[in-house]
């Protein structure tokens, strides 16, 4: 018998459980498969981009959400804020729609 037989047994007869069964007389089942994510529809020709910063860009951009006239979700605020990049740095601006 090896060592971790006779740990299991030992734990086994100390806890008042009844042995498990043996390996080979278990019942073999497949492991349980993961479904392949599907992106969403609507988010099928978009990419997400994070960056952890200080807590304080986050308070900014919640008043800046706050002071808009329209209703303005972050990722409206932060698209625009990457446009205001590109622009600064003359790259090609992204228009979303």
């Amino acid at each position: 018998m090896s060592k971790i037989a006779n740990l299991q047994s030992a734990l086994n007869s100390s806890s008042g459980r009844t042995a498990p069964l043996p390996i080979a007389d278990r019942p073999i089942s497949p492991p349980p498969t993961k479904p392949e994510a599907a992106r969403q529809p609507g988010r099928a020709e978009q990419a997400n981009i994070s960056a952890w910063l200080h807590k304080d860009f986050k308070k900014s951009i919640r008043l800046i959400q706050a002071k808009k006239t329209e209703k303005a979700t972050l990722q409206d605020l932060m698209a625009e804020a990457f446009n205001d990049l590109f622009s600064k740095y003359n790259v090609p601006t992204v228009n979303e729609e």
